[in-house]
């Protein structure tokens, strides 16, 4: 079965490396796609499962404003609490039945890109609403690490960055150099 020209090999990536109209006000960094990362991996041979956006499916595209008692919740929180969590737990488990799915069928999960500084989607690095920018991963990596570890899955993640586009393309190219050896 599926024996044909396909890599068999897939890679999981945020939703905003191919569109970044689906980024808060102000931090959509290019047109459309995420310029040389998108590029690198499109161009690998690997197939892309782009993940779905947490914050523009749990949140909306204008989620600034989310308030308990009166005091910013934050895009993180409001996606680890109640209402906020389930859906975006829920979209973490659509996540997982594409990988099963793959994984059923022989594919290869080659890994993760994720985009540090994210409120959802930070891999080493997201942001607090009481403190900004700190270690940690978002709220929907975090999710997914622990889902993915539930299947036996320890798979690399690594983030691109805003305004540190180069370095952190540089890895994705890395990952992707690395999965296509194998």
């Amino acid at each position: 079965m599926f024996d044909d020209q396909r890599s068999k090999k897939v890679i999981l990536v945020l939703h905003c490396l191919l569109n970044q109209n689906a980024r808060i006000d102000g931090c959509a960094y290019f047109p459309g796609a995420m310029g040389e990362a998108a590029q690198a991996v499109v161009e690998s041979g690997i197939g892309v499962l782009q993940m779905p956006c947490p914050e523009l499916c749990c949140l909306g595209l204008d989620r600034a404003g989310r308030f308990r008692d009166g005091a910013d919740l934050g895009i993180r929180e409001a996606l680890l609490e109640g209402e906020g969590r389930a859906a975006c737990e829920a979209l973490v488990q659509h996540v997982m039945h594409n990988v099963r799915e793959y994984r059923k069928h022989g594919f290869e999960i080659v890994g993760v890109v994720g985009n540090d500084g994210s409120p959802a989607c930070g891999v080493e690095l997201t942001h607090y609403v009481d403190r900004g920018e700190g270690p940690g991963p978002g709220a929907f990596v975090l999710l997914l690490r622990e889902a993915l570890v539930k299947e036996g899955l320890n798979l690399p993640f690594v983030a691109l960055r805003d305004h540190a586009w180069a370095e952190r393309a540089a890895r994705v190219k890395a990952l992707l150099a690395a999965a296509t050896k194998r």
